[in-house]
């Protein structure tokens, strides 16, 4: 009886996929945001290439680069780094490209900066809502189990047994988590011209 759910739940995923190519197209980024996890072990450089490849956003290699301690913020449990990949995409995507003061000129500008403030409140809020928390220090312990709640990921001991315990496939979830999010938030308003 349980296989002939799974089947049907399948079948019905698949005729949804077809009926909705933005859902496919979705689902593929968040698939490739994961591919790109496991093989470099960096959730947010896995998630931000992902989204930078679909979305042609500027920068590829740097912006790529700059993401490399972003993980839990440089491996201190903070800020789980999908989340900051996402917000780096959509920040290349609707940001900003001036340094100047925050007073901006006019209301109509306020109300853009708002505007795009508010996508990343939303994807944040999602996020959470769908992973329990935005912080790799919850995050990891409810994906891998309690004994995460002590992961250091300076030590290389925890490294490897992140890896050995099958971390590379079970951290795809907030990776591709973020990726779906993020990718419907930009695939429902088309990119413009930075503030």
């Amino acid at each position: 009886m349980r296989f002939k759910k799974i089947n049907k739940n399948k079948d019905l995923k698949r005729k949804f996929l077809s009926e909705f190519p933005r859902n496919r197209a979705i689902l593929e980024i968040s698939k490739r945001a994961g591919d790109n996890f496991e093989r470099c072990i960096n959730c947010a450089q896995g998630t931000l290439a992902a989204l930078q490849k679909e979305f042609n956003l500027g920068g590829r290699r740097e912006v790529i680069k700059a993401a490399t301690f972003l993980p839990g913020i440089a491996s201190r449990k903070e800020t789980c780094g999908a989340v900051v990949g996402a917000l780096m995409a959509l920040g290349l995507a609707y940001g900003r490209d001036n340094r100047r003061d925050i007073k901006l000129e006019t209301s109509k500008e306020v109300r853009e900066m708002l505007q795009l403030r508010g996508k990343a409140w939303k994807f944040c809020e999602d996020f959470k809502k769908e992973i329990g928390s935005t912080m790799c220090g919850d995050i990891r312990p409810k994906i891998m189990g309690p004994d995460y709640v002590n992961y250091n990921g300076m030590d290389p001991k925890w490294r490897e047994r992140f890896l050995e315990d099958g971390g590379a496939k079970k951290c795809r979830l907030p990776v591709e988590t973020a990726a779906r999010i993020i990718a419907s938030i930009m695939l429902d308003e088309p990119m413009r011209k930075s503030l």
